[in-house]
């Protein structure tokens, strides 16, 4: 073993080398009479070993201890000698790096080797702990997939990060980004290739960054980037259009060349938030919105966002336990023969009475109520009680001759379950409601998948007896070819149409051309949203069948739609 020796004391090194020599061991000895002439050598080679003097001309041994731990490699042990006993100075030195600590009257051949060799023991496994250490810490903090830092890293970083702009007023921000349709890569080519394109991603967006910018990968398809600056306060717009900027290039993922986009939410500490928490709620409040706009694009936290989200929150929460606490209501509105203004139908539309705020649009809360899981089980209830609704109303009109047909909204969620003709059939057996008085409205959107399937699904359906309606006729996709496939009785033009086809010749032309086409397909139009005398006369002369709008009524609960049109026909008995 190559050792160093620094003492001051010529004889107590004579000594020392003597001891070693009569080691079993070799020794080679390099010797040095001072601090300064030590750590020049220390500095120059490596030594598997020193030997340090506590108390040397020029300097403490344990400010050279210092220097020593600080200089040389990490496999060099060092052993600390003294002449005096002090069990204080002796644990002082362990703690600051050293191995062991003798007394130089105690020093022979046995123990000096001994310490030796253990010491070199004690450094390697301190050595091997160290690595295993930052291995665990490594594995720990960094995501095994694309190499980047991982949740737990980047909050370890920004509460880092954060304590650095409080005292140094720099401005820092959290870009949050998460890509577009992601799933369909993992339903489509494999949960391996999405591996692929993650690693690809996670390489692209590193190279768009600049300088001290950190990126993580917070798990599935989420990243964040860490940017701070200290004077140009929109510093994070460029990094956040560079990476956004580059997803406009093919990601190649072998034998498939696959596009994807992001949507990305940014969120500047103090401005949003004070504390890492809350700073990445914000981005991500920011990320929804980006996603909601349409994706594939940048948007930024502002409190009104901020109040929007949490709105949001608090219609999720509050739809959880609705449908059990029994707050949510049918109302219904009236159609009308287009000729005689009389009743023939109702559409069935669904309210939510909220405890706290009031009356809720379904615009505001079924979207939500999709996207959660939720709508299958909402429309199922709101089948039943119209169906069951109707039914009553009917065996009242029974005396009168009298007759309606009741339409009701199905739901993508719906019309996708499997058991969609079975429930249909249910629910008339339950409530005795003949098929022919129920009319099933579907929107075009609905229909997009698996249309195939679906018209299966529907005829079966319409072979009870049970009308078809395609609600919101003309704003979706293929109508044409959707009156074509599925069994539509029912064309609902939708009130768009209506409100702006006295602005121009093209719209008047437009609602035109859509009234006529539903008269020369021999199926039932009705105009919706109709508002005035006019609007309803246009209609009428163009061979619209039923009117529906405010100009007749607004939606009713079932009690006022009752004593509006039900028992005045009961009275004339």
């Amino acid at each position: 073993m190559d050792l160093l020796l620094i003492d001051d004391d010529e004889v107590d090194r004579t000594a020392i080398i003597r001891a070693l020599r009569q080691s079993k061991l070799a020794f080679n000895v390099v010797e040095a009479n001072c601090a300064f002439d030590g750590l020049n050598l220390a500095l120059q080679r490596h030594f598997d070993g020193i030997l340090l003097d506590y108390l040397l001309p020029d300097a403490n041994g344990l400010e050279v201890l210092i220097k020593l731990n600080s200089m040389t490699q990490e496999q060099t042990v060092v052993v600390m000698l003294s002449r005096y006993e002090d069990e204080k100075l002796a644990q002082r030195c362990i703690e600051l790096g050293a191995q062991d600590f003798l007394l130089k009257d105690e020093v022979n051949s046995r123990i000096l080797s001994r310490s030796i060799r253990y010491a070199k023991q004690r450094a390697s496994m301190a050595l091997a702990l160290r690595n295993s250490h930052e291995k665990l810490k490594e594995l720990a903090e960094h995501d095994s997939l694309t190499k980047l830092m991982n949740r737990y890293g980047f909050e370890l970083c920004l509460n880092r990060a954060i304590a650095r702009v409080k005292r140094s007023n720099d401005l820092l921000a959290v870009i949050l980004l998460d890509l577009d349709d992601f799933k369909a890569i993992n339903d489509t080519l494999g949960h391996q290739t999405g591996d692929i394109l993650l690693v690809k991603v996670a390489s692209r967006l590193s190279t768009v960054l600049r300088d001290g910018d950190v990126i993580a990968r917070l798990g599935g398809d989420e990243f964040v980037v860490l940017v701070t600056d200290n004077d140009y306060k929109y510093f994070p717009m460029i990094v956040a259009n560079r990476l956004l900027k580059a997803f406009e290039e093919v990601f190649c993922l072998g034998d498939n060349d696959v596009m994807i986009g992001a949507s990305i939410g940014v969120a500047f500490y103090n401005e949003a938030a004070s504390d890492s928490s809350e700073l990445m709620k914000c981005a991500d409040i920011a990320m929804y919105r980006a996603k909601k706009m349409g994706r594939n694009q940048i948007q930024f936290y502002s409190e009104a966002l901020d109040k929007e989200v949490r709105y949001r929150n608090h219609i999720e929460s509050s739809l959880r336990i609705a449908l059990r606490l029994n707050q949510f209501k049918v109302y219904y509105q009236v159609q009308v023969d287009a000729q005689t203004h009389q009743m023939v139908g109702m559409e069935a539309l669904i309210r939510w009475l909220h405890p706290e705020d009031g009356l809720i649009s379904p615009d505001q809360f079924l979207p939500i109520a999709e996207e959660i899981g939720l709508m299958e089980e909402i429309g199922d209830w709101v089948l039943f009680e119209t169906c069951r609704q109707a039914q009553y109303w009917l065996n009242q009109l029974a005396p009168t001759g009298h007759s309606f047909t009741i339409a009701v909204n199905l739901s993508a969620s719906q019309i996708g379950h499997v058991d969609l003709y079975e429930k249909i059939a249910h629910v008339l057996k339950v409530t005795g409601l003949t098929p022919g008085a129920l009319e099933l409205e579907i929107t075009e959107n609905c229909l997009i998948e698996e249309p195939h399937e679906h018209a299966k699904i529907l005829d079966k359906i319409a072979q009870l007896g049970v009308r078809f309606a395609l609600d919101d006729f003309g704003t979706g996709f293929s109508s044409l070819e959707h009156i074509k496939l599925f069994p539509i009785s029912v064309l609902k033009i939708d009130k768009s149409f209506i409100a702006s086809y006295d602005k121009d010749e093209k719209d008047t032309r437009l609602l035109s051309a859509l009234l006529n086409f539903a008269y020369g397909f021999n199926v039932t139009s009705v105009a919706e949203g109709i508002e005035t005398l006019e609007q309803a006369e246009f209609c009428t002369v163009r061979h619209c069948n039923l009117l529906q709008g405010y100009l007749f009524s607004r939606p009713l609960e079932a009690s006022e739609f009752e004593a509006k049109y039900i028992t005045p026909l009961l009275s004339k008995l």
